[in-house]
């Protein structure tokens, strides 16, 4: 299933099933690279949010298969929450709302580069996972590598190493399907519809410690204090009911399996 981007429309926005092509025959979409334990890894604040970015590997990170068209190269890997666990993710699965969304971001290879990409119809894709924290729940550990981290880089513009296989926790989840995808927008400036969008519908179970320590990220606007980035989602924007949402319930190498 390598789909023709239908009309974009800004992002997040709220996913209904009801409202889907659900699709049993997709190419297995598939992540290349982002869990080895090469090179660099380090956690930013870049005063609106926990950056992660990999480097000197023999090769960056990439996507491809699914509904892409192409190779996509990992640019960086970036968190949303809200000021409590009740609200904090971008995109709504059927209407429901969960505590953070963390976002893989990737380039179209022909571009060169993410700046390049940026503005094109088929730049970028961003992989986008949904977190469920609640008060009793515990610790999710894959996570901890970053969440211990966090302490460190407390002050916008502070950036700490971190282990280089700090995405490993990817290795748990399934990848090849049960996603969302449509043509959709980036959620933060200057939002340039150039995004497929991969949304996976099952949430990744963390703690509400886990999910405190991002609010305790401080940012600075020019002139003020410094402040606990208690907040950073955007809210679900309003496209009209048609704009090509697809469900990936099944690849085609599942289907086989079957037969």
């Amino acid at each position: 299933m390598q789909r023709t981007l239908s009309r974009a429309v800004q992002s997040p926005v709220c996913l209904m099933q009801s409202k889907a092509q659900i699709v049993d025959d997709a190419a297995p979409l598939r992540f290349i690279g982002h869990w080895e334990d090469w090179g660099i890894a380090t956690l930013t604040n870049n005063g609106q949010s926990a950056v992660v970015k990999l480097s000197d590997r023999p090769y960056q990170p990439f996507l491809v298969g699914g509904p892409l068209c192409g190779v996509y190269v990992f640019e960086q890997l970036h968190f949303h929450w809200g000021p409590d666990d009740t609200v904090g993710c971008e995109h709504l699965l059927n209407g429901q709302t969960h505590s953070m969304e963390a976002h893989f971001v990737h380039y179209n290879a022909r571009y060169g580069s993410f700046d390049e990409a940026l503005d094109k119809d088929d730049g970028l894709v961003v992989a986008a996972f949904l977190l469920d924290a609640h008060n009793n729940g515990t610790d999710w550990m894959p996570l901890q590598p970053i969440v211990r981290a966090l302490g460190r880089i407390q002050n916008p513009g502070t950036t700490s190493p971190i282990p280089s296989d700090c995405l490993r926790w990817l290795t748990g989840l399934v990848l090849d399907r049960h996603y969302y995808t449509y043509h959709g927008s980036t959620t933060t400036s200057p939002y340039q519809e150039s995004v497929t969008w991969l949304v996976y519908n099952a949430p990744i179970f963390i703690s509400s410690h886990q999910t405190n320590a991002f609010r305790r990220l401080m940012h600075k606007h020019p002139g003020a204090a410094l402040a606990p980035i208690t907040s950073n989602f955007r809210p679900v924007q309003s496209p009209s009911d048609a704009f090509g949402l697809l469900f990936v319930r099944n690849s085609a190498s599942i289907k086989r399996s079957k037969l």
